[in-house]
């Protein structure tokens, strides 16, 4: 397992007028310069790599910055972009969006939309079988899904349905989570006209001009104890993010939500292509 060492990149209000213009301070790097040149894009990279740095977290300004974003991605370095925590946190989320809308669960129809079958994937499936009228999981593989779907029958008696027939199954599905379809893939799949669908894979829009419904790309959430996410200047980034990297690691999807609930954390708001969504 390779070691995971994370500088937290920010951003500073005021050029420096002599010295260094990009600066390591302990685990921080402070950038003066302006990063919508080249060759400023590529001393951050130098030094990121010069000092063994795999992970890095951008502070909000940062992420503005395409150029910046495009190449630390391309030399595969990882941005924490809370994506992974998304995917331990879709609990809350989907509870978040029922509150606000007062879904009845026991008459919604949901699916999940999943092509990487892992244990969080199987947990959330069980989780949300046992929660909503009806759960669809929609998958091209049919053939791996049928064996946990016979398994979770037998062993928890729940019933779930498997599919991936791109006419009829999200038609009727009122809550839809993408855990990892892509633009292209999701828009070959007729979707209720009014569907609220929870998307973690990057940013999604549909191509339908029929879809009167909401679309979900990113989330912020608020944290009971602000010390797992604490750190000098820690407003100038998402907490999202600051706590994906306090809790990123090779865990099982129950010790992690068990970490989730215990600092108190809980979604604050939602996001979707045109920015903040009111439910």
């Amino acid at each position: 397992m390779v070691k995971i060492k994370t500088f937290y990149i920010e951003k500073m209000d005021k050029h420096k007028l002599f010295g260094k213009k990009i600066e390591i301070q302990n685990d921080n790097i402070k950038i003066w310069c302006d990063l919508e040149k080249e060759k400023n894009i590529k001393k951050l990279i130098n030094k990121i790599f010069k000092n063994d740095v795999n992970t890095v977290i951008l502070d909000k300004t940062l992420w503005k910055c395409e150029k910046l974003v495009n190449t630390l991605y391309s030399n595969d370095i990882k941005i924490f972009d809370g994506r992974w925590l998304e995917k331990h946190m879709a609990i809350d989320i989907l509870n978040y969006i029922i509150s606000k809308k007062e879904i009845i669960k026991a008459e919604t129809e949901m699916a999940i939309t999943v092509n990487e079958i892992t244990e969080l994937s199987i947990e959330l499936i069980k989780i949300l079988a046992k929660q909503y009228k009806k759960l669809v999981v929609v998958t091209n593989h049919i053939d791996k899904l049928r064996k946990i779907e016979k398994d979770i029958h037998e062993k928890e008696g729940i019933l779930i349905i498997v599919s991936n027939n791109k006419n009829k199954s999200l038609m009727k599905s009122q809550i839809i989570l993408n855990m990892d379809f892509n633009k292209e893939l999701l828009n070959q799949y007729k979707i209720f006209d009014e569907a609220i669908i929870i998307n973690i894979e990057g940013d999604m829009k549909l191509d339908s001009i029929r879809f009167q419904g909401i679309i979900i790309n990113d989330f912020e959430i608020e944290t009971g104890r602000k010390d797992i996410i604490w750190r000098e200047d820690y407003q100038k980034y998402n907490e999202k993010d600051l706590l994906e990297a306090n809790l990123y690691a090779r865990d099982t999807f129950k010790n992690i939500r068990k970490k989730i609930q215990k600092s108190n954390i809980s979604v604050k708001s939602l996001y979707g292509i045109n920015g903040i969504i009111n439910l």
